[in-house]
């Protein structure tokens, strides 16, 4: 086996093995005792948890948010779903750079995840690489 693999043991003691140089995001437990993180709404913290699980070296710390995407995804109502995004950026967890249209042509923001380090200092990414030990 490769260098490169990682073992990861699943529930059920099922063993998976990741890429270990493959971007990923962090999702750090001391998130818990933060006031940005510990205020979020459920719906808000399965968006940003999904967002982290999204990530790869293609789009980099970039994703596309709309209203409509989260109320079909999360089936939350229009209003629901603009106050989560808003709710994301308003704690620092996202920041709006700009537009981009869609597949059907209406404009979407295009957000840089920021989130929070454990020591509360921002990561902007480049985020981490799995690591063997």
């Amino acid at each position: 086996m490769s260098a490169d693999i990682v073992p990861i043991r699943e529930a059920g003691n099922k063993l998976i093995y990741l890429n270990g140089n493959a971007a990923h995001a962090r999702f750090y437990s001391e998130w818990r005792h933060l006031d940005s993180f510990k205020t979020l709404s459920p719906l808000q913290r399965t968006i940003l948890q999904d967002v982290l699980m999204d990530f790869s070296k293609v789009v980099g710390n970039e994703v596309r948010l709309t209203n409509t995407q989260i109320s079909k995804r999360y089936r939350a109502g229009h209003t629901a779903a603009r106050a989560a995004i808003a709710g994301l950026e308003e704690r620092g967890w996202i920041e709006r750079i700009g537009l981009l249209p869609g597949p059907t042509g209406q404009a979407g923001g295009v957000y840089k995840i920021l989130c929070i380090a454990p020591n509360g200092s921002r990561v902007a990414g480049p985020y981490q690489q799995w690591q063997n030990g």
